[in-house]
Parts: structure tokens; C-alpha cells; sequence
């Protein structure tokens, strides 16, 4: 697979239409050169098939977490095979937010209307049913959620300073979906202080989320701090180029200003 090629194609994608199975593989051909993906690709394809035309939560949960087996690995979540969407099939466990790509997949692959939600630090899902939105939680098996229940897991994901606000609640186009699920990897190897790992996420997203402003700060940020001050500079000068408002480009233009005063 030419993951490069591959991921570059979803970059012309709008953000809520990139092809999650080509997308989420080529991230994973990334650190396995050579091998072929045909299996995996199979495996994906199929599970939304014969789901139905009613969505259902209880019909996607059981066919996810039921028939596939599909949960969260909460015994050792920071492992970073948990993000892998080829280890996540392997070993069928996985983040949250990895679980809910699989969701996503398979509900819109039966013409259901599913979508990631903004929700901080836990990974939710939301389903339109003919009884109304149902929000999952993929990493407890596709658990429905009361709104009591997601305030509560706010609750204890915040130490209970947090309060619900409707932001927490709106919807995630996939491809920041996939760019969150990156960045558990980079994040990760940051805290490892391996540099280059993080490095390499970075490019990867810039490859098909070319309009994330904050990838190329932060790209560029790292560089500055290893004394590339000119590869900094022309990283956000890339991202100028892929600003997607212009509060983006301003931004971009305020750190390289900020730079190119450190290099006189």
C-alpha cells in the first residue's frame, strides 16, 4: 500500500466524507511496510452488513461488541496497539475512540445516521433511531447513555469541575475523529519523550488533515525547540497555505512573526 498516496487522496475529501476503512489502513501500512491489508479491509467492509433499515443501537451493539467482540481494552489502555486500527482488529480491543470508528463504519455502511461527538477525554457516539438521538458509549460494549449518565462521566473524567455544555455534545466530522485518534499516539509519545514518534504522527495527519492549523504549531513548535528555527518557519508557512479561516491564517502569521524575530 502507498499509505503516503492514500492519505493524501482524503485530503480532497469533504471532512465528514473521507473513507474511514482507506484512511484508518493507511495509518497503519505506516509502520508496516509491505504487508498486505486485503484481510483487514475484508473485515471492515463487512461489519455493516445486514444490519437493517431500522437503526437500532441494540442491533449495532450486537453485531460490534456482540458478534465481532469489539470493547474497550481498559486493562491497559496506554497501550499504543489499542490505536492500530490492524492490532484493534487482531486483538479486538481498542480506545474509545478507535471502538467508535468501527461504529461509525458500520452504521453509515447501512445508511444509518451515526457521528462522533465532541464529547472531552472519553470517546462518545450518537445514533438517530426512529425514537431519537442515542448516544453510546463504544467503549463499554455500545452501553446507551442517559444524559445522567453522560453528565456523570463528565463528572469524573473533570474531577467534577466540569459542567455539560452543548459544545460537548455536537457533532465530530470524521476526519477529525481520525485526527483525535492520532493524536492519542503523539500525545503518548511526547509523555515518552520520543520526539521523533511524535514527529511522524504530525506529518502523518498534516498528509490527510492538511487543514488542521493546530498540527502545523505544533510541528513547527517542536522544530523551533530542537533549533530548526528555518524548517519551523517554513512549516507554518505550509500551514498558511491550508488555513481554513481566517482567524487560522492569522494565527499562523502571528507565530511566524514571532519566529522570525528569534532568528534576527
Amino acid at each position: 500500500m502507498d499509505w503516503r498516496a492514500a492519505l493524501e487522496r482524503q485530503s480532497f475529501q469533504q471532512d465528514d466524507e473521507i473513507d474511514i476503512v482507506e484512511t484508518l489502513l493507511a495509518l497503519s501500512a505506516a509502520d508496516r511496510p509491505g504487508r498486505n491489508f486485503d484481510a483487514e479491509r475484508q473485515h471492515l467492509l463487512r461489519l455493516g452488513e445486514g444490519l437493517g433499515e431500522a437503526p437500532s443501537a441494540e442491533t449495532l451493539s450486537g453485531r460490534i461488541a456482540g458478534e465481532f467482540g469489539y470493547t474497550g481494552d481498559a486493562e491497559t489502555y496506554d497501550d499504543m496497539r489499542n490505536a492500530d486500527i490492524t492490532d484493534v482488529i487482531e486483538r479486538r480491543r481498542g480506545l474509545p475512540v478507535a471502538i467508535g470508528l468501527l461504529y461509525i463504519l458500520a452504521a453509515r455502511a447501512a445508511g444509518w445516521e451515526m457521528t462522533g461527538l465532541n464529547f472531552p477525554g472519553h470517546f462518545l457516539i450518537r445514533l438517530t433511531t426512529p425514537d431519537g438521538p442515542c448516544i453510546m458509549d463504544p467503549f463499554d460494549g455500545g452501553r446507551v447513555m442517559t444524559m445522567k449518565d453522560v453528565g456523570a462521566l463528565l463528572s469524573r473524567m473533570s474531577g467534577g469541575e466540569a459542567q455539560l455544555h452543548p459544545m460537548y455534545l455536537g457533532s465530530a466530522p470524521v476526519r477529525q475523529v481520525i485526527v483525535r485518534l492520532q493524536n492519542n499516539i503523539k500525545v503518548r509519545a511526547l509523555q515518552a519523550s520520543d520526539t521523533e514518534r511524535a514527529l511522524e504522527i504530525l506529518k502523518r495527519i498534516s498528509l490527510f488533515a492538511p487543514g488542521e492549523s493546530s498540527v502545523w504549531l505544533e510541528w513547527s513548535g517542536i522544530e523551533a525547540g530542537r533549533g530548526n528555527m528555518r524548517r519551523a518557519i517554513e512549516l507554518l508557512e505550509e500551514g498558511a497555505d491550508h488555513a481554513p479561516t481566517e482567524t487560522a491564517l492569522q494565527t499562523m502569521a502571528d507565530a511566524r512573526r514571532a519566529l522570525g524575530r528569534r532568528l534576527n
